[in-house]
């Protein structure tokens, strides 16, 4: 399975047990708790840890099966996404959230006819959940057709209209080149819960996709301002700057051939 096969990999950042009381037990309910947390802190690699070290501890946790899915996606490991998802139902037959990140990994691989046919499975269980109307969104928007707006409206509203899910909404229609939709959802969260450099980033992204890289710069720098080491934004400020500099390099360039 490439290199999470057994998901043992080196990180940047060390685990964060030493920033909890020792009072607290090192258990299942920490580290999917410190998982959680750095999920909405953009933290990807270091959450995918995290959910690891909580199965550790508990493999029946689906909650951290969900997690470790979710990761990969966010890193890119699609495919290593899709064959963690099929263990983790070896053990959670038919469990609806992990029937649904496992139609996300299909999605973001490319084939919305299994997505589909996932996400379906996962609505046919009983009761909905905001994973479940989030992933229906997704394959919808993979496919190119279908109501994912009344999707992503229904994940929202299961969600309480967390600030998250509204961010997890935007990065979604981001990633479909639906960039002023997904502009629109993390705006939404932004006003909820404005002190979060994640959302500032998303922006950015979305400002980008746009073509409007002044705002997209400005966002960055505040995500930045936020949080010092908010890696994504920094990058991405340097990814504007490499290609502003490409673009004056070329324009003077056909300048010279005028």
């Amino acid at each position: 399975m490439g290199r999470f096969s057994n998901l043992e990999f080196g990180g940047n950042e060390p685990l964060r047990e030493d920033e909890v009381p020792r009072e607290e037990p090192r258990d299942e309910r920490l580290y999917l708790r410190l998982a959680d947390e750095d999920h909405r802190s953009a933290r990807f690699e270091r959450a995918l840890r995290h959910y690891s070290r909580a199965l550790e501890f508990n493999a029946n946790v689906a909650a951290a099966w969900v997690g470790q899915v979710q990761m990969l996606v966010e890193l890119g490991e699609c495919e290593e996404a899709r064959l963690w998802a099929d263990k983790a139902l070896e053990i959670h037959r038919d469990h609806p959230d992990l029937l649904s990140v496992k139609a996300v990994a299909w999605a973001r691989l490319g084939d919305a006819k299994r997505a589909i046919e996932f996400s379906d499975a996962a609505l046919a269980q009983k009761g909905t959940t905001p994973q479940v109307w989030l992933a229906r969104g997704e394959a919808l928007a993979a496919g190119g057709g279908g109501n994912s707006e009344y999707c992503f409206e229904k994940a929202a509203a299961e969600s309480r209209q967390d600030w998250f899910m509204h961010l997890r909404v935007g990065r979604v229609c981001r990633h479909y080149g639906l960039y002023a939709r997904a502009l629109a959802w993390v705006q939404k969260a932004i006003r909820r819960e404005a002190g979060q450099p994640f959302l500032w980033h998303e922006q950015g992204e979305c400002q980008a996709g746009l073509g409007s890289a002044a705002a997209a710069e400005a966002s960055f720098e505040q995500a930045l301002t936020l949080d010092p080491g908010f890696a994504l934004s920094r990058a991405a400020l340097e990814r504007l700057h490499d290609r502003g500099a490409f673009r004056r390099f070329w324009d003077r360039v056909r300048g010279m051939f005028r």
